[in-house]
């Protein structure tokens, strides 16, 4: 059959990318287009993303693209990060830039907002895990700094949604990318409009939600007129669509997909909102075809990357590659909690994370080599923790974990989640969020008919490493060192 591609516009908190997925009837692959930065800028009054410049961006790769591979093009959806959103005015114009998640405008509003709606009746409502990022903490924020913005909205969208509008498509709200916000009945499509109500947040901004693997319209051209490319919804959420691309043959896949965020879960057919899971962080977002991506949020490569962004400030280029190269010989008697508050905001990380071990009667690492192993033991830990906690609740747990993304790429990381699990770990594609962008953008367009169909594909399509566990006896000291150390905090 004659080829056809299907453009996935990726995005995540520091870089984006347009790939094309060449689907030749029996296999599927992946080729990069174009590549820009994404990361938040700080302007006067906070953090925003510059959003024009994204779409820009992802014009210029579209239009390359489309230049390279001519009528094959079949259509373009957009993922991105999750709870970042704007507002939109009657006439559908963005009142201002996206706030980024990670702004400090959002400090103390969980304290607030937990005064009036305690948060165990959030979560068995929601089933979403509070963060102080999340979309329901930035409208509280709005409605106490902005109300002004408030009143001259007339809807909201998440990121992901005001770029496929703008692409071409017509304007709504994906499923996936809305399940982030907390604001989503648990396992639904509907919003908790009393929850809204109850925070001050206006129902109008709320629209109704649309679900993924659907057509929203036609790609825009330069000229601005409408084109053939359709403009699809994917899962949304970068999350979605990299779960989405798990190369699994079994239901229910365990996963972890790593990246700037770990979000370590399982897919399930159903919320699962309990007190002890509450109390462990979960969260039950929504995946494709009314799945529920049960998981947890740990900090991920983020701690790395604030690390070499600060290590380059002497001027010397490092590679991430590198650096777990020298982590390899190198030796980790301490450990940090990796979603300490301490580092959840941009700083200077190599510091923060020496004083949180000081003052914790810790001896910080004295090269970077000892910094970089002491992250990546910290995130094993915590991957291992999340799994006895997913266990306990579940009888018929997998013995295979799922590692897609870039982190996928990382051996050491994966060979240490593999003995500190005991689980076996089969790691790629790096490209699952692309891949599960265009496996959606494949079902709209009647290409393939399920999401068993599509991962199907991505296994036949993509190869992954395998890592077995090997010692686990110093792994055993380590988690029982680290559950009292986070029993501490």
């Amino acid at each position: 059959m004659t080829k056809k591609v299907f453009l996935a516009a990726d995005l995540g908190a520091g870089s984006g990318r347009v790939m094309a997925g060449v689907y030749d009837g029996r296999r599927l692959s992946l080729r990069e287009v174009t590549r820009f930065p994404t990361g938040g800028m700080l302007f006067p009054d906070g953090w925003h993303w510059d959003l024009p410049r994204i779409y820009g961006d992802i014009c210029e790769g579209v239009a390359r693209a489309r230049a390279d591979f001519g009528d094959a093009v079949v259509s373009v959806a957009v993922d991105t990060w999750g709870v970042d959103y704007g507002l939109l005015d009657v006439r559908g114009s963005l009142l201002g830039l996206p706030w980024m998640y990670r702004d400090s405008r959002t400090d103390g509003v969980m304290e607030a907002v937990e005064a009036v709606v305690p948060a165990g009746e959030i979560y068995r409502r929601t089933g979403v895990q509070p963060m102080f990022f999340n979309t329901l903490y930035q409208l509280v924020a709005e409605v106490r700094d902005r109300p002004e913005a408030l009143a001259a909205a007339s809807r909201l969208a998440f990121v992901p949604d005001l770029l496929t509008y703008w692409l071409g498509g017509e304007l709504g709200v994906e499923r996936t990318i809305a399940s982030t916000s907390q604001l989503l009945r648990a396992g639904s499509a509907q919003w908790d409009f009393d929850l809204a109500n109850q925070l001050g947040i206006p129902e109008k901004i709320l629209p109704p939600i649309s679900e993924p693997c659907t057509v929203a319209g036609r790609l825009r051209g330069e000229d601005g007129n409408l084109c053939d490319v359709k403009v699809v919804r994917c899962g949304s959420h970068d999350t979605a669509s990299a779960v989405a691309g798990i190369p699994a043959g079994e239901p229910n896949p365990l996963f972890l997909s790593s990246g700037t965020w770990s979000l370590i879960g399982r897919e399930l057919d159903a919320p699962l909102i309990s007190e002890e899971m509450r109390a462990a962080g979960f969260s039950n977002e929504q995946g494709l075809f009314g799945t529920v991506r049960f998981l947890k949020n740990v900090a991920g490569m983020w701690l790395l990357q604030e690390c070499r962004r600060n290590w380059e400030r002497s001027g010397e280029k490092l590679d991430f590659a590198d650096l777990v190269a020298e982590a390899e010989s190198a030796e980790a008697d301490v450990m940090i909690d990796p979603d300490a508050p301490d580092f959840s905001r941009p700083c200077d990380m190599p510091s923060a994370i020496a004083l949180w071990l000081q003052n914790r009667g810790q001896k910080p690492p004295q090269t970077r080599a000892g910094m970089t192993r002491v992250i990546l033991e910290s995130l094993a830990l915590k991957y291992r923790l999340c799994v006895s906690q997913m266990k306990s609740r579940m009888p018929d747990f997998p013995d295979t974990l799922h590692i897609v993304g870039g982190g996928s790429r990382n051996a050491l990381l994966n060979q240490m989640t593999a003995d500190a699990t005991g689980l076996r770990v089969l790691a790629g594609p790096a490209e699952a969020s692309a891949a599960g962008n265009v496996v959606a953008q494949m079902i709209a367009c009647g290409e393939i008919a399920s999401l068993t169909e599509a991962r199907r594909l991505v296994a036949d399509s993509f190869e992954v490493a395998e890592f077995l566990p090997k010692d686990r006896a110093p792994w055993d000291d380590k988690a029982a060192r680290f559950i009292q150390l986070i029993a501490s905090l």
